[in-house]
């Protein structure tokens, strides 16, 4: 496999950077971070890279107002690729430097790799997660959006810290939208992508207060819980942070179980890389047992707690 000659990684949050530049080391002789806004200059320099630019956010504008001074910089420095970790500010950072490029972004990569030809090859899902495409880059710079489940499974590179020279890029241009207020937003801290076991359920369940039952397995199988998008932004009864599915979280754990949803698409392209799928349904008709492992028809109320008692038995 050949490498790229130069790979620059771009974040605005320092703990990206650890990763990025794993992937970056496995695809390019010469990694270089770009360190966004204030305070990701420091971890930029441990990540591997062999040169570090720090880019200013302007005053009172957003990190993607970033975007025309990366940009700028990619016909002097002539990345291969730039990559960026998927996130709502960085989605719009990469459309903006793509834009000013005159490409398009390579969005969502769940797999990423040069080919014995030196080009860039990207696969990511499309048809709502029903297939895989691979894009394959030849020339130019590439601008690509790594997912979560990419970044967790990338295995983390010894003794990558090391000495990088510093420099400033250009200054940004005045901010295009004016930062009028901040207000903070209470957000679940949870990785699904990162957890070994999960338990997703969807709304087969009938009340709110009856999710403890789900808790209750899941802390039988120390495992994580997940829900479906009805679950999170329908009723509102779990955070959206625990909604799995295409625009949700994609996990690849060791064990999934999927309670009381049908096992629509839309929700099992989130979990249908994990290596055992177990379903609990009571409608023997439903999508989720053709996806499934192993399945269980019947009420998820009485399987439940006797799986729950059984594990903690």
């Amino acid at each position: 496999m050949s490498a790229l000659s130069k790979v620059w990684v771009v974040s605005e949050a320092p703990e990206r950077f650890a990763k990025l530049g794993a992937v970056g080391r496995r695809l390019g002789e010469r990694v270089e971070a770009v360190a966004v806004g204030e305070g990701a200059a420091q971890a930029a320099a441990s990540c591997g890279a062999e040169a570090v630019h720090t880019v200013a956010v302007p005053e009172g504008g957003l990190v993607e107002d970033c975007a025309a001074a990366i940009a700028g910089a990619v016909g002097e420095h002539a990345p291969r690729a730039m990559l960026f970790a998927a996130g709502k500010r960085t989605r719009l950072m990469a459309a903006r430097v793509a834009a000013e490029l005159g490409t398009r972004v390579l969005n969502d990569v769940g797999r990423i790799w040069v080919d014995d030809d030196g080009a860039l090859l990207a696969e990511h899902m499309v048809y709502g997660g029903k297939a895989f495409a691979v894009e394959r880059v030849r020339e130019g710079s590439a601008v690509a959006l790594l997912t979560e489940g990419l970044l967790v499974s990338e295995p983390a590179v010894e003794g990558a810290a090391r000495e990088a020279a510093v420099s400033e890029l250009p200054a940004s241009a005045a901010a295009s939208a004016r930062l009028v207020e901040r207000r903070p937003r209470t957000v679940e801290s949870v990785n699904l992508a990162a957890a070994r076991r999960v338990v997703s359920v969807g709304r087969g369940v009938a009340a709110q207060e009856d999710l403890a039952l789900v808790d209750e397995l899941a802390a039988a199988l120390e495992a994580e819980v997940g829900c479906t998008r009805p679950v999170a932004e329908g009723s509102g009864w779990m955070a959206r942070e625990r909604y799995i599915g295409v625009s949700g979280a994609l996990l690849k754990p060791d064990l999934f179980v999927a309670v009381g949803l049908s096992g629509q698409i839309q929700h099992m392209v989130g979990a249908n890389s994990a290596k055992t799928i177990v379903a609990v349904n009571k409608d023997k008709n439903a999508p989720v047992f053709k996806q499934c492992d192993y399945g269980i028809v019947a009420d998820l109320y009485e399987v439940l707690p006797k799986l729950s008692a059984a594990l903690g038995a």
